[in-house]
């Protein structure tokens, strides 16, 4: 078994060290911000994401043909916008003062607040080209449940009693992927829902004992992008110091770090493979990225 797994991570580090190979990383930082992720790609290259200011205050941003904007939801005290479609119709969530989180929409210039009904809190993680808003919900018992919010309707999304949360969806908002716990010691699974409503379990073989695989996005050729880490226990997995991302192209795992950093993990990529996420650098200090494949 110990040589199994060896093998195991070498062949996954050679893999993430050719697939770096196959792209061209460039870092993205807001102008002044103490820290920067990069979290949504749509098919024009508009990125968006958010930014800590020198205060520590968290705000949205969008990033196109070069240009920053910052997106502050009116009231909030923290802003994330988190995807962005075709459209240029934005996803994100926010706290209001009370740190209370919603999720929200930009749509033409207007925000849009997305709760469901009866939660304590609500986040938004994705919007699709359709408009279908991704996230989760806190019910009352305090228990996290994924949504899709399609035409103004919701619809829930528990894959396990544990937890569970839909980070994206394809153009038919049927195709979902994202994460849950499960078992008694609340290991960390990615899932894929098909079209049937059927869940396949997404679980990077990064060679530690306790499972930790965290998918992020989904683009229209069902390549995925997502996090993982390498665990032992529960405590290794959601407070994991090192990250690594992975992408999952034609059933195959694929390891992909940026080149020279600590931790790194892909948030979104697009239907042209353009990847966009966020690594953190050998002094601590955490930037956006994108990366565009080498013709």
């Amino acid at each position: 078994m110990r040589h199994a797994i060896k093998l195991t991570l070498f062949c996954l580090t050679l893999s993430s060290t050719l697939l770096a190979a196959e792209y061209r990383f460039i870092k993205i930082d807001f102008p002044n911000a103490t820290e920067t992720i990069a979290s949504g790609i749509n098919a024009r290259g508009d990125i968006v994401g958010r930014y800590n200011d020198i205060n520590g205050v968290v705000h949205g941003f969008l990033l196109r043909k070069g240009t920053f904007t910052i997106i502050d939801v009116p009231g909030a005290s923290f802003t994330w916008a988190r995807a962005i479609n075709a459209r240029g119709d934005i996803a994100g969530w926010m706290q209001d003062a009370g740190e209370v989180g919603h999720a929200f929409l930009l749509h033409d210039g207007h925000f849009i607040q997305i709760d469901y009904p009866g939660a304590v809190s609500t986040i938004g993680r994705g919007i699709n080209n359709a408009g279908d808003v991704t996230g989760n919900y806190i019910d009352s018992s305090g228990t996290e449940i994924g949504f899709v919010f399609q035409d103004g309707k919701f619809r829930s999304v528990l894959v396990d009693p544990c937890s569970s949360d839909v980070w994206s969806a394809m153009d038919d908002g049927q195709v979902l992927v994202g994460d849950n716990c499960a078992g008694p010691d609340e290991a960390l699974y990615g899932f894929l829902q098909d079209k049937e409503g059927k869940f396949r379990t997404i679980s990077f073989p990064s060679g530690g004992s306790f499972p930790c695989t965290g998918p992020r996005w989904i683009n229209e050729r069902g390549e995925i992008a997502g996090l993982y880490a390498v665990a032992n226990n529960s405590d290794e997995c959601y407070g994991a110091e090192v990250i690594h991302g992975f992408l999952l192209r034609h059933n195959s795992y694929i390891a992909f770090d940026v080149p020279g950093a600590v931790s790194s993990w892909p948030h979104a990529i697009n239907d042209d493979g353009l990847i966009v996420g966020v690594y953190t650098d050998k002094n601590g200090v955490t930037h956006g990225f994108k990366a565009v494949p080498k013709e």
